[in-house]
């Protein structure tokens, strides 16, 4: 394991909410085995972090093609979203979309309200925090 790939505690995590390996496509190649998807996501990643064209995946990931498509595949049928979605109830946290904020309105109160009581803070899950991190990353990387 590398810096910047999955942990086994994220990939235990992430692991059951992603589809069947067995769906998976044949690589355009013959010969070649099919890239599962732990390494397909680290690549995943490893794109989303350096900003690096998928053609110049290091060899270590597999067929940077297979790779590359599958990241297509995902942002088109809404896997990533739903990844993140996942994470995000399973962490007790939601993301506020932009056109969420854009279409609220200020309330306009004559009275300041009241102030609330100090709730103790729940401990997040350093690995769903994280996990969400990456897969954010992901989700807000240009598909180009």
């Amino acid at each position: 394991m590398r810096r910047g790939d999955l942990t086994n505690a994220e990939w235990e995590r992430l692991a059951p909410l992603l589809p069947p390996e067995e769906l998976l496509p044949l690589d355009d190649r013959r010969g070649r085995p099919r890239t599962g998807h732990r390494a397909a996501i680290n690549a995943m990643l490893y794109q989303a972090r350096t900003g690096e064209h998928w053609r110049d995946l290091p060899q270590r990931f597999g067929c940077w093609v297979a790779i590359y498509k599958r990241h297509r595949r995902w942002a088109a049928d809404g896997t990533w979203q739903q990844l993140l979605s996942a994470i995000e109830v399973v962490q007790g946290t939601s993301a506020q979309t932009p056109s969420d904020a854009s279409s609220r309105r200020p309330k306009l109160r004559a009275v300041p309200p009241p102030t609330p009581r100090r709730r103790r803070a729940t401990p997040s899950d350093p690995v769903l925090t994280r996990l969400r991190a990456h897969l954010a990353e992901v989700v807000g990387q240009r598909t180009v």
